[in-house]
């Protein structure tokens, strides 16, 4: 028998094990990992700026047409909208 042929007593030292790691994050459909965390006006910054200037214009008209109601400007009256008035004979 060789040298090599004895077993020993002793069990042979292991490598040592790799350290746990977190699991990997999935990634959204969207693509980047962070698009869906932006709020809205970030990820689409043309669209919040025709929203709010919408917005705007709705609430600039109905403020006018409150102050024409109580003060009876005639913006939205008889006369017709601000300085237009309807021709004669043509039934507008």
């Amino acid at each position: 028998m060789g040298k090599n042929s004895r077993k020993s007593s002793a069990p042979a030292p292991r490598p040592p094990s790799p350290a746990p790691t977190a699991a990997p994050q999935p990634v959204p459909a969207a693509g980047q990992p962070g698009d869906t965390d932006a709020p809205f006006y970030e990820r689409h910054p043309t669209a919040s700026n025709v929203i709010f200037a919408g917005v705007c214009v709705y609430v600039a008209m109905i403020w006018l047409l409150a102050l024409d109601q109580t003060f009876h400007w005639g913006i939205w009256g008889p006369q017709g909208f601000f300085l237009w008035k309807p021709v004669a004979g043509t039934g507008g």
